[in-house]
């Protein structure tokens, strides 16, 4: 008896050590990655029934229902459900059939561990829909719930790898459509209301889950024995006529390619598509119910090969989330570029039939180079694979190094495995994650089983590691002949590079070139296949387009470029040595005065239209930002005159679109503005070349700014010329930041501070870049602390994208020392400033703070 006493003892003084050990989990704001780890523990077979009753009136309340069903192994914590909302938005709890004694904290509703079961559960809610991320309009709304937007709206468990079976039922305005992730399954007629259910989803994260509702035209054709519905609001016949068919070809050659590249068939339901005004983004991949820029699609009839490249690629790059992201989806959003480098990756490769006449390998370098550039040149610079704790920063982890940097390391992944091999791993990637997540770690551990290449090495030094490399050519020479030839790699600090890559150096002369393949696997690599060889009169370090990083210029090269950059005749090799001016340009190697000048006279000259287009690209960057103001009135008569010379001769419509813009954006002088100015009002015309409504707004907003005293007769006319009514709200929007007078434009800034005047963020971003024009900077200089100021703020009530784009327009404009100054002084006096907001201003900031 005493021996089974002292057991039992042991037992207790066990079990109670037990329970002492298991710690309680925090209520924090956002969704802590120790949270989200937990809840992936012990949570399963997760599902939502969701309603909710859409009014028409945007300011009204919209009351939502949740029921939450879901399995627990555990009951040792409280249940923390996300709603980043008021605690007086929850209307009733209900926990297993009773009412719950929850409570509301940092975010959270909590319900009670004594309320919860092992096994089956449900908790029913009864809440007001937040807003945050409806994006509701007059006329509309539609949601937009990614990264981790969905808590916002309703009561979830707001991570990527919980996905859920998701139920909905909308009710909406009789007159109104509504479309869901799911297929419809029963509409409902009831008076002023219709009621849309739609059938239970296949596995879906939180941020997948949509819905959209309003007035909406509908188009719909069918491919493969599966209808595909267009929404729209296009009021423009022609657009439609000319856009429509091509749309729905492109997404039928996307998914068709998908299915044969992953050997998996289409996984969900349907696939339907929004076009919506004023989109935030290019598209947003929510299955079944993918969400398409109006601006992006209905293209003008003119559009340049870039503007109709860019298009396939977005209706590429959303289908191809339907596999990559949709289906198998990345644990947790420090990997968001898992699924953008497959979308981007693969859209490179679903466009090259649609484009037989393009030279794709070019396509490939302009697409992705000069972006990722953008930010791997700056002190902000960021790697692919970045550090969340908590999924309320999970907005900060987008920009151009996951969209754009991440494809060309795919691309360097390609090479090393062969595309079979690659293709082959990414369809037993796609198999046996299908509708769960996964990580790169996984893929890499699959090719790794197929490959003697050190994948594990190579990925932590360009997936984990911020930067690029500066790679430079030391060549030595005697009588006219190469005696010695080393390449040399540095990080930004100058210490010796580790990046491993092949390099193919081109050594260039007059009348013929050489190229010389080697892998650059060390700090310095002499490449004796030099040796003897007749001194070059350029050398180009990257000329198959396979090797990332910054080519630093020799003196002799930087001279043959600028003089004789269009004697280059191989395409790629051209391309790629535009880049390589350009960023040679960016980072102080060339002078602007130098780069404006031998653009100018390659203007004439180049006829490739992907290179045309990225070189008047960076005509209008380095026209503002690297001339004086006394420069461009040295170099800006010569360059109007260039441009408009080619431009009226040009007959191919694309290019011609691509002259125009540039032209429009640069041009200054008196009679160049007027000569514009009859343009616009239809008085000349340039060359067989008719304004479209979109480049007729585009041109009376840049006059309105140039020539102040017109400004009023080109908003007030260009407003009343616009039928489309979403396009004449914009219009009316931003008239102010156009204004002539300073007090308008101010008041204009002061009604961004709101948050309900950023809600439609494109208007928000392109006011603001009016009010940020180069020829404005003393005025946007005292624009700028503020809208750093109001950074924190965006950065929690606007989408993803909108801090980084809301830094990039309030610097556009800007190019003097004391736009540096004013940026250093703000960080220095925030020591303790959020480091991923500060890398996005040391990003946006970097051409000031080299001044």
């Amino acid at each position: 008896m005493n021996k089974q006493l002292t057991l039992l003892v042991l037992i207790c003084m066990l079990l109670s050590a037990c329970n002492k050990s298991i710690k309680t989990l925090p209520v924090e704001s956002g969704v802590a990655k120790t949270l989200a780890d937990y809840r992936k523990t012990n949570i399963s077979n997760l599902e939502y029934q969701l309603q909710f009753d859409i009014p028409e009136g945007k300011s009204a309340e919209i009351p939502g229902k949740n029921k939450i069903i879901f399995n627990l192994a555990s009951t040792d914590q409280d249940l923390q459900i996300d709603f980043r909302e008021s605690a007086n938005l929850i209307k009733s709890v209900k926990a297993n059939g009773k009412v719950s004694a929850y409570r509301f904290e940092s975010e959270h509703v909590i319900i009670p561990k004594k309320e919860l079961k092992k096994g089956q559960n449900s908790i029913e809610l009864e809440f007001i829909t937040g807003n945050t991320s409806l994006n509701r309009n007059d006329e509309f709304l539609y949601t937009l719930f990614v990264p981790d937007r969905a808590r916002t709206a309703f009561p979830c468990f707001d991570q990527p790898n919980l996905k859920a079976n998701f139920e909905l039922s909308l009710s909406v305005p009789s007159h109104w459509k509504a479309m869901g992730n799911g297929k419809l399954s029963q509409v409902k007629e009831d008076g002023h209301r219709t009621t849309y259910e739609f059938a239970k989803t296949k596995p879906l994260p939180t941020y997948l889950f949509s819905f959209v509702a309003g007035k909406f035209e509908t188009i719909t054709r069918e491919h493969n024995g599966r209808e595909h519905t267009m929404y729209h609001r296009e009021t423009d016949p022609e657009k439609l006529a000319n856009n429509t068919d091509e749309i729905f070809r492109l997404l039928f050659e996307s998914l068709d390619w998908l299915e044969e590249y992953t050997d998996v068939p289409y996984p969900f339901a349907k696939y339907d598509i929004v076009v919506i005004p004023s989109f935030q983004y290019g598209g947003m991949e929510h299955t079944g119910a993918t969400l398409y820029n109006a601006s992006r699609m209905f293209l003008d009839k003119d559009a340049t090969k870039n503007s109709l490249l860019a298009r396939a690629n977005l209706i590429a790059h959303e289908t191809a989330h339907m596999w990559f992201g949709d289906l198998v989806t990345m644990k947790w959003f420090d990997q968001v570029w898992l699924k953008e480098v497959f979308a981007n990756f693969l859209a490179d490769k679903i466009t090259n039939p649609s484009f037989p006449d393009m030279n794709h390998d070019l396509k490939f370098q302009m697409a992705h180079f000069p972006s990722s550039f953008s930010v791997d040149r700056t002190s902000g610079a960021n790697p692919v694979n970045q550090v969340l704790p908590n999924l309320k920063d999970a907005g900060t982890v987008y920009g151009a190094i996951i969209y754009h940097k991440s494809p060309i390391v795919m691309n360097m992944l390609e090479n090393i495995t062969g595309a079979e091999a690659l293709k082959k791993g990414l369809q037993t990637y796609m198999k046996d994650y299908a509708y769960g997540n996964a990580s790169w770690e996984d893929l890499i551990a699959i090719l790794d089983a197929t490959t003697e290449f050190d994948l594990k090495h190579w990925s932590k030094v360009w997936v984990d590691k911020a930067g690029r490399p500066t790679i430079e050519c030391n060549i030595e020479s005697e009588n006219g002949k190469i005696s010695k030839l080393s390449i040399s790699q540095t990080d930004a600090k100058g210490n010796p590079g580790d990046w491993t890559q092949d390099l193919n150096l081109l050594l260039g002369y007059k009348e013929s070139s050489k190229l010389i393949q080697f892998t650059m696997d060390k700090s310095i690599v002499e490449v004796e296949e030099a040796n003897g060889l007749a001194a070059p009169d350029y050398i180009i370090p990257n000329a198959k387009g396979d090797a990332y990083g910054f080519f630093k210029l020799d003196d002799s090269s930087k001279a043959y470029l600028l003089k004789d950059f269009d004697s280059i005749q191989d395409d790629l090799a051209r391309g790629i040595s535009l880049i390589n001016l350009y960023e040679n340009l960016r980072e102080g190697i060339v002078s602007g005065k130098e780069f404006v000048s031998a653009i100018e006279k390659q203007i004439v000259r180049e006829q490739n239209s992907l290179i045309l287009e990225r070189m008047l690209s960076y005509l209008k960057s380095a026209y503002w930002l690297d001339l004086s103001p006394n420069e461009r009135k040295l170099l800006g008569k010569t360059l109007e005159e260039s441009l408009w010379i080619r431009l009226s001769s040009e007959k191919d419509m694309s290019k011609k679109s691509s002259l125009y813009s540039a032209l429009s954006s640069i041009a200054e002088t008196p009679e160049r503005l007027s000569q514009l100015f009859k343009v616009w009002k239809e008085e000349i015309a340039i060359g067989g070349f008719s304004l479209s409504e979109t480049k007729a707004t585009t041109l009376a907003c840049n006059l309105a700014i140039k020539m102040p005293e017109k400004a009023d007769e080109l908003i007030k006319t260009q407003t009343e010329r616009i039928q489309n009514p979403d396009r004449k709200k914009k219009m009316q929007f931003v008239a102010p930041a156009l204004s002539s007078d300073p007090e308008v434009r101010k008041e204009f800034f002061e009604s961004l501070k709101s948050e309900e005047n950023r809600q439609i963020e494109r208007w928000a971003l392109e006011g603001l870049r009016y009010l940020n024009h180069p020829l404005r900077e003393q005025e946007a200089l005292s624009y700028l602390p503020q809208a750093l100021e109001l950074l924190q703020e965006i950065q929690v009530t606007g989408d993803i994208f909108f801090p980084y784009n809301w830094l990039s327009v309030s610097y556009s404009g800007l190019q003097s020392k004391e736009a540096g100054d004013i940026t250093r002084k703000f960080l220095e006096e925030r020591p303790d400033y959020p480091e991923n907001l500060k890398l996005k201003i040391l990003q946006t900031s970097d051409v000031v703070l080299k001044k």
